[in-house]
């Protein structure tokens, strides 16, 4: 049954793209969806496939956005996301969520008062004397938890996998997934109408009534989970998936006490390749981060993510951070950090149809190794914060 849920809605999301990809008779290298054109919606460009870009050697301009061109920036980037339709009435809300989750739906409001729910497992082996860690994934945009989860792998080894590097009897995590809004994104159509993070409104200044409501969600989401369940507090990890990925990042990076953040796909999170408002890092926190991408992936999302990962290295050398480019077909590790290379072809503003069937899809051959790996090696220090970068 879910399956056939999952598989439904990532094939109405990939064909939507690729639908946009062939209604257009514009220039080879960058053209439009005519029929999908107006002045409410974005243009959804489309790259010209590998094999032919890199038989002719012309490649898109790069979608990394350095320059500002909005006109209602804030200090804090873009102006908060405006919320369009309650995410309890989609089609796929909070009816399903209970099925994926062995535990419980949480309930709350977020700083603006809107409503806000998230799916809690408390592992039952997590106790006083020896507490399991915690680890807080955020869903991809378009498609929410219910059916983006279940195709990780996470849930599978929530019993099993380990995330502590000192003491290797302890087995398992617990986990709490909140739910983000059904907001306008920076995105391209269809992705620019849909549940997902506004990561694009940088503001987690704690102290700020005007805190971006989803850090303020999940804040509520982890303390939950820490008065729920005992939680190794050395142990709070950040994931997530492509618009997930991104809040995960920069969420990391933007509180104290968060060990450390491994995700997939994740766009860059201060100058991805739609924002008006871009702005360059000054994390607070020196958070480790990694982030897998594939070597061809929707968006440019391989190389605006490269090019965040050779920023922070370059002006915060102490900064931990992993980047890992994967095969799109096999997921099989082609490149890594310093020596890391995206497909030139799919380094622009448009959609590939390669990139965009790797992106749809979690490569969960890399949990072990990759993902789980450097959460297990990286826990928060005994003084329970990394401190500034330098």
């Amino acid at each position: 049954m879910y399956f056939n849920k999952i598989q439904s809605a990532f094939s109405l999301t990939l064909a939507s793209i690729l639908l946009s990809s062939h209604t257009s008779n514009a220039s080879p290298l960058s053209f439009s969806a005519s029929t999908l054109e107006s002045d409410l919606l974005p243009h959804v460009p489309v790259c010209v496939p590998p094999q032919v870009a890199s038989a002719t050697g012309q490649y898109p301009k790069s979608a990394v956005t350095t320059v500002q061109t909005g006109k209602d920036c804030t200090k804090y980037g873009d102006p908060p996301a405006k919320i369009l339709t309650p995410l309890e009435s989609l089609p796929t809300g909070l009816q399903d969520l209970i099925d994926i989750c062995h535990g419980q739906i949480i309930n709350g409001t977020d700083n603006t008062g809107k409503m806000r729910s998230a799916c809690f497992y408390a592992n039952p082996a997590s106790t006083k004397d020896k507490p399991l860690p915690l680890v807080v994934w955020l869903h991809p945009s378009a498609v929410q938890t219910t059916l983006s989860f279940p195709l990780t792998g996470i849930d599978e080894v929530r019993t099993t996998q380990a995330l502590n590097n000192q003491d290797p009897s302890r087995l398992g995590f617990s986990y709490i997934l909140p739910l983000g809004r059904n907001t306008i994104h920076q995105y391209p159509i269809p992705d620019n109408n849909t549940p997902g993070w506004d990561n694009w409104y940088r503001n987690f200044d704690r102290s700020s009534s005007a805190l971006n409501a989803d850090a303020d969600w999940i804040d509520k989401s982890i303390a939950y989970a820490k008065s729920n369940v005992p939680v190794d507090k050395q142990r709070v990890f950040m994931s997530g998936w492509s618009n997930g990925a991104s809040m995960a990042t920069i969420y990391a990076l933007n509180t104290d006490g968060i060990a450390a953040s491994s995700v997939y796909s994740a766009p860059d999170p201060y100058r991805d390749s739609q924002d008006p408002c871009t702005q360059v890092p000054y994390p607070p926190f020196a958070t480790p981060t990694s982030i897998i991408h594939n070597y061809c992936d929707i968006i440019g999302t391989c190389t605006t993510g490269k090019y965040f990962y050779d920023d922070l290295r370059n002006r915060y050398p102490s900064l931990e951070q992993q980047l890992v480019i994967i095969d799109v077909a096999t997921a099989a590790v082609k490149s890594s950090d310093g020596n890391s290379q995206c497909e030139e072809a799919c380094q622009g503003n448009c959609a590939v149809t390669t990139g965009t069937v790797a992106h749809l899809r979690w490569p969960s051959v890399r949990n072990s190794d990759t993902l789980f790996a450097f959460m297990k090696q990286n826990p928060l220090p005994s003084s329970g914060t990394w401190g500034a970068p330098h």
